[in-house]
């Protein structure tokens, strides 16, 4: 996949103040409305960006002209860097979910910077091994979870991501669609909206347009397992 950058963290605080302001003088800062595509699957690769508001999505397209939604990334996130790396084209196409702010550090200079800074490239070799499991978890969920399981594993992710405790709930107020979040488990809408309905009756969640009240996150995290 085309990113690597840590969903939950922030990659230029990760880097430490000399080497975050160096990157920094190296990019130029750009803005992007909701819906615009940072970039397409398939383009060549001139910059490597770090997501400095906001929040995007990455997908590609289904054998069927649908879309597949592979990973959804917030503020903080490195994006598009594999293909700055390895010179090919790319493998996903990232568009805005929100409006969004980037740092967007040309080709060249992004790879001269990995090269003087060998922590940092071994930083994003761990995030590729990271990314490279959590991928392989979906496609087994894709091949042998059901529904429920799926939807119950976005959640949870999402949980993770957009989630704040509220007494014993966890509020989410989630970036996607129920269009957005059926292509991100793999289903159609029709069996997304079947599932919430079967997790409200069962007491384990609330959800009202974007926002979703998870009560029962421990059960939600099980079922995604089973």
């Amino acid at each position: 996949m085309d990113a690597a950058g840590s969903p939950s963290g922030d990659f230029l605080a990760g880097l430490g103040p000399e080497a975050a302001d160096e990157l920094r003088a190296l990019g130029t800062r750009r803005t992007y409305p909701a819906g615009a595509a940072l970039f397409l699957e398939g383009d060549a690769a001139h910059e490597a960006v770090v997501l400095l508001s906001g929040e995007v999505k990455l997908s590609v397209g289904s054998l069927e002209g649908g879309e597949v939604i592979l990973d959804v990334l917030k503020a903080g996130s490195l994006v598009g860097e594999l293909s700055v790396i390895d010179g090919r084209p790319r493998s996903a196409t990232v568009s805005a979910i929100r409006p969004v702010e980037v740092l967007a550090v040309p080709a060249t200079d992004f790879n001269e910077f990995l090269e003087a800074h060998p922590r940092v490239m071994r930083g994003l070799l761990i995030e590729v091994i990271d990314r490279l499991r959590t991928r392989v978890r979906h496609q087994l969920e894709f091949g042998t979870g059901d529904a429920m399981g799926r939807i119950c594993a976005r959640l949870a992710e999402l949980a993770d991501r957009h989630g704040r405790w509220d007494g014993g709930d966890v509020i989410v107020q989630s970036p996607l669609t129920q269009t957005e979040l059926a292509a991100w488990a793999g289903l159609s809408r029709e069996a997304v909206v079947k599932v919430l309905r079967a997790l409200r009756q069962l007491g384990w969640v609330e959800n009202r347009g974007r926002t979703i009240a998870i009560h029962e996150l421990e059960r939600v995290r099980e079922r995604a397992t089973r």
